[in-house]
Order: C-alpha cells, then structure tokens, then sequence
C-alpha cells in the first residue's frame, strides 16, 4: 500500500496527449495527482512561481516549439530545484544521458508507458520508497469497478458485432455505447476496443 502521494505538472504542446495523460493519473487510484496540464514552458514557469501552484513533478516534453523540455527543466531546476523534472518523449532520444543530466532531467520516459512505469520512475527519482514498490490494483479488483451495463456492451463487441448492431441489442444509442465503452477503457486501463476484449478474455471478465 502507497502512503505517499505527489502532485504533478504536466507540459506538453499536444492537447492530445496531455490529455490522455491526465486521465491516466487521475481516473486510476495512483499516488500521482495532477496539478496543472499546460501547453507550453512559459505557461509551466509561472505556475511553479507560487507555492499553491508548485507541483513535485515536472512531466515535460522533450522537443516542443520555443522552450523545449531541455530548456525548461534548466530554467526549473536553477529556480526551483526541489523541484523533480522528467522527461517525456515519443521519439528516441537525441540527448546524451549527461546532457540531460546537466539540464537537470532526472529519467526519461515514453508517452504512452504504463502508469507503474511512471510511479517507479518518478518513486526512484524523488526517492519515495513507498512509489517505487506501488503496484496497479489488479483487473480482478477493478471488474468490481466495471458496471453491468459496461460488461454487457463488451460481450455483445466480443461475439463480433458492430456499434450499430450493439446499439439495437441494447437498445440505446450509437453514442450511449461509445460512451460506456470509454468508461471501460478507463477503467481497464486500455486505449482500444481489440484491447479491451483481449484484457477481459483474458481476465475472465466477460
């Protein structure tokens, strides 16, 4: 069990990816909070000015236009250096390990790393044993979370059957599924339907 949690800032010029950010971080129970999302370093400096706007972590992009990640992280850790900066990436990285290091980049990681990632790493950086042990609730627990509504949606997708002859089944509309199915993935910790079926075969949820 984590008796530690931390609150984080994340920087990215991608509305996108942010966004599934966040909601990986705050729909899970995670030790990591979101403070902020911003879009761009500047944005990110004037929220770590105030102490009620200071996060533990800095979660930045590593290239984005203007103050790239590298440029931030030096600006963060020469005015706030209790601060931890992370990087985030899509692409390999182009930096040494030094250069990062000397930018006060404490770990890189992927976008689209699991969440455990995301807590061991920061856990190691910031020196929380506590998030560095953390595990993800089972899926056994989180099919407690799933509704019967959501279960059901997801045996009709499983016996092949399209959005429109899953909302005839069910009776609802084509958006009511798309919106249980979404809640599903959330709550699975999954990004599509092929995925969702896979974890719940698997997992004997359906």
């Amino acid at each position: 069990m984590c008796t530690e949690s931390l609150t984080v800032g994340i920087v990215d010029n991608d509305p996108l990816v942010s966004q599934a950010l966040v909601s990986m971080f705050d729909d899970q129970p995670s030790p990591l909070h979101v403070l902020w999302n911003v879009r761009n370093g500047h944005d990110a400096l004037a929220l770590c000015e105030y102490t009620t706007t200071q996060p533990n972590v800095v979660l930045t992009d590593l290239r984005m236009p203007g103050m790239d990640g590298k440029q931030l992280a030096t600006h963060i850790t020469r005015k706030y250096p209790q601060i931890t900066v992370i990087g985030i990436t899509a692409f390999p990285v182009e930096n040494t390990d030094e250069e990062l290091r000397e930018a006060g980049i404490h770990a890189v990681l992927f976008k689209e790393a699991a969440i455990q990632d995301y807590v061991h790493t920061i856990g190691h950086t910031t020196g929380k044993t506590s998030l560095i042990t953390w595990q993800q609730q089972s899926l056994a627990f989180q099919r407690l979370l799933l509704t019967d509504t959501e279960i059901s949606v997801l045996r009709e997708y499983l016996k092949g059957r399209t959005t429109i002859a899953v909302a005839y089944t069910m009776h609802m509309s084509e958006g009511t599924v798309k919106t249980h199915m979404n809640n599903a993935y959330k709550k699975l910790g999954v990004h599509s339907r092929a995925e969702a079926i896979r974890v719940c075969v698997r997992e004997h949820i359906v």
